[in-house]
C-alpha cells in the first residue's frame, strides 16, 4: 500500500511540474510541507468525498502572468489536486513588524490607542437611551425647592 501512494504522490508531483516547465516557468524549489490536516474541509474531485488530510507542497517557480493563468486552470482541472492556489511575491511582502509592548503595558489609561478612542467615540441609540434614562433618574432625585408664598398675618 504504501508503494502505491508514493508512486501516486511522485506521479501527482511530476504531472505538476512538468505543466509549469511546459508552460515557460522556472522552478527554483519544491519542498515538502508534510501529511497535515487541511484548515477547512475539501471536495475531492474524483469520488466527492470530503478531504480532511493532505499531502502540501509548495514551489517556487518564476512564470508570467499569461503562463500563471494558463498554469492555474490546468491545475485546478486535474483531478488529483484537491487545492491549487498561486501568490506572486509582491503579495507576500508584508512591512516590517514593530514591536509595541512597552506602549501595551502601560495601563489603559495612558495608552494612547485608548485615548484615541475615547476621543472619537461614537454613542449608538441605546446607550444614549441609557445615559439619558441615568441623568432623568439622577435629576428628579433631587429635591427641588419651590417658590412658598409668605404666611398670612
Amino acid at each position: 500500500m504504501g508503494g502505491t501512494v508514493t508512486t501516486d504522490l511522485y506521479k501527482v508531483l511530476h504531472r505538476a511540474a512538468t505543466t509549469l516547465l511546459d508552460h515557460g516557468a522556472i522552478i527554483e524549489k519544491m519542498e515538502s510541507l508534510g501529511y497535515r490536516d487541511l484548515p477547512y474541509k475539501r471536495i475531492s474531485k474524483q469520488n466527492k468525498e470530503p478531504v480532511y488530510t493532505s499531502n502540501l507542497f509548495l514551489m517556487k517557480t518564476y512564470m508570467s502572468l499569461e503562463a500563471k493563468k494558463k498554469t492555474r486552470s490546468i491545475l485546478r482541472n486535474d483531478l488529483d489536486m484537491v487545492h491549487v492556489e498561486m501568490v506572486s511575491e509582491a503579495e507576500m511582502t508584508t512591512p516590517p513588524f514593530e514591536c509595541n509592548l512597552e506602549e501595551l503595558l502601560k495601563p489603559p489609561s495612558e495608552r494612547q490607542a485608548v485615548k484615541d478612542l475615547r476621543d472619537n467615540q461614537k454613542l449608538g441609540h441605546f446607550t444614549r437611551q441609557m445615559i439619558y434614562k441615568r441623568t432623568e433618574k439622577e435629576w428628579k432625585a433631587i429635591p427641588k425647592s419651590y417658590p412658598m408664598t409668605p404666611p398670612r398675618p
